[in-house]
């Protein structure tokens, strides 16, 4: 019976550094659940599902604080964004059947490492807006080109059972200079989309609702809604301080979490790997608190007018 308290307790610290990224958890709630015996399927469906309750009622209010004009980030870029995940969320099983069947199951794994080197490298390395206020100009081209990644990010969520965020973030900040603020309310609304449609994936794979990975889903949740939004807080204060070019750059961590997990996974490390996520967990909670102290004994003057 203690797992319905430790799940919350779970859900509060995967979520707070989710909150503090944009991003979900998957790769802490996943690991968690195969300790308790839970199935792959059911794992990967709660890592999903549980963060639409998490970040419901926030992302409601990042959509009411976006511009949706005809030329803002969030029409030019978000909506294509979305739509393109959408479209592409329930191919996953097609996609995966086809690379298994031809390449074996360790093809995937080494496309996904792939992919988290190449997201990793781009945000560590890769520049974002020379001044943390400038909001680009999108062009139709680039909403076309938009579109196509959500299309790319809907399959690789949808196979890999991780949110779409940990492919929108680096998207926005990184390739089309989006600034922070802008950058991290629009990965939430992304990030609905991805968890439900994936979540959604999962929980009737078989036709039918699998009331476990909705029960455990809402368990986890119960602590995420506190993390989430105090992982945002800490996010804002952090920005409100001068350090938005360091939490984008961060983002690193995240990316080399789930590439380290992966790897494991693929050289039979597997239930090391898991208790090792947890352990991350924890200290990225810690890290992330004490980084916030920090900034506020060490502001840096920035002229801030975004909204």
């Amino acid at each position: 019976m203690y797992i319905y308290f430790l799940m919350p307790l779970i859900g509060f610290i995967g979520m707070f550094s989710g909150g503090y990224w944009g991003v979900g958890c998957g790769w802490l709630i996943v690991p968690t659940m195969l300790i308790f015996g839970f199935t792959p399927n059911e794992a990967v469906g709660v890592g999903l599902l549980q963060m639409v309750p998490s970040i419901l009622m926030t992302t409601v209010h990042d959509i009411k604080s976006l511009e949706w004009n005809k030329e803002s980030v969030a029409v030019k870029l978000v909506i294509p964004l979305g739509v393109g995940a959408f479209l592409l969320a329930f191919s996953g099983k097609i996609v995966n059947k086809f690379f298994y069947e031809r390449f074996g199951s360790i093809a995937l794994l080494v496309i996904f490492c792939i992919f988290m080197v190449t997201l990793g490298s781009l945000v560590l390395f890769g520049k974002t807006t020379e001044y943390e206020t400038d909001v680009p100009k999108i062009s139709n081209t680039q909403s076309i080109i938009a579109f196509f990644i959500g299309m790319v990010v809907g399959v690789c969520s949808s196979i890999m059972g991780v949110g779409g965020a940990i492919f929108f973030r680096p998207t926005l900040a990184n390739i089309f200079k989006v600034p922070e603020m802008i950058t991290a309310k629009s990965i939430r609304i992304l990030l609905l989309v991805t968890t439900f449609t994936g979540g959604m994936y999962y929980t009737f794979s078989d036709g039918k609702p699998d009331w476990t990975i909705i029960i455990m889903s809402l368990i986890i949740a119960a602590g995420g809604m506190i993390g989430f939004p105090l992982g945002i807080k800490i996010h804002n204060t952090i920005l409100a301080n001068g350090y938005g070019k360091y939490v984008n750059k961060s983002f690193a961590i995240v990316t080399l979490i789930v590439l380290t997990n992966t790897l494991l996974n693929i050289f039979g490390f597997v239930v090391f790997s898991r208790y090792l996520m947890i352990t991350i967990a924890v200290l990225l909670f810690i890290s992330i608190n004490i980084f916030k102290n920090y900034t506020d004994t060490h502001k840096i003057k920035i002229n801030n007018n975004i909204q």
